[in-house]
């Protein structure tokens, strides 16, 4: 099982309740937990993340992967690892020294300096992305983005289009860089693709249509003048990208 929080797209934390039932499955199938925790520290409204190796029977059938990208906005250097246990450690060791050999010395130098970081840095990171967090909710809210889950975690906002924009998600977004030059990634990407005949003609297709993944994980001069372009982009094109009157 691969297991991911908090959540890309969404943002969601998952809640030791949560965990517990996943944890359960884990143990009655004896299974294994691959877990991306990439976005541990970056967590909003005292939400903490809880690690799923750590619940009782987990420790043994979870290998834990992270990184330095997100939590010190290095996402180039490419400097992550993973924790399991040592047969699995062993395994992954011997893999990935065939594949890559290693990080670079200095990057992992880097990576220790970092990893010591005191508790002052990742409180300061948590209220840094919760203003911007903030701020880009209620600014694509304001352009009519249905918002059904705020993101208590991780650095996105994934919304889905107003409901009188004709567009789909990968042909809003190309409309989004032509016309206001602002960068975002459509939703359909995130969604399962194989659902079986039945369930599409539960749910229906078009909705893997209608999200956009936004990421506010920049500084503050960029985002506002991307509200600026929204804002300009929502009045200027009502109609022409869906609008009421298309």
């Amino acid at each position: 099982m691969k297991w991911h929080s908090p959540h890309n797209p969404t943002g969601k934390v998952f809640t030791k309740d949560e965990l517990e039932t996943i944890a359960g499955a884990c143990c009655r199938r004896d299974c294994m937990a691959i877990t991306d925790e990439v976005y541990e520290h970056i967590t909003y409204d005292n939400i903490k993340h809880i690690s799923l190796a750590s619940l009782p029977g987990m420790q043994e059938r979870t290998i834990i992967t992270s990184s330095l990208s997100k939590t010190f906005s290095v996402t180039g250097w490419r400097v992550g690892w993973a924790i399991a246990p040592a047969f699995f450690a062993s395994a992954i060791r011997n893999i990935h020294i065939k594949i890559t050999d290693s990080a670079p010395a200095p990057f992992q130098e880097a990576a220790l300096t970092a990893l010591r970081s005191p508790p002052e840095y990742f409180e300061n990171l948590r209220r840094e992305y919760k203003s911007k967090r903030d701020y880009i909710v209620h600014l694509i809210a304001g352009i009519g983005f249905q918002i059904k889950f705020k993101p208590r975690g991780a650095f996105f906002l994934f919304a889905e289009l107003p409901e009188n924009y004709l567009l789909s998600d990968v042909e809003y977004v190309k409309e989004l860089i032509k016309q206001a030059g602002v960068v975002a990634v459509p939703g359909c990407g995130f969604f399962h693709t194989t659902l079986s005949a039945e369930k599409l003609s539960q749910v229906g297709c078009s909705y893997q249509e209608r999200y956009i993944r936004f990421a506010f994980c920049k500084s503050s001069a960029t985002l506002a003048a991307a509200a600026q372009k929204l804002a300009e982009l929502s009045d200027a094109m009502e109609g022409v990208i869906g609008g009421k009157n298309a």
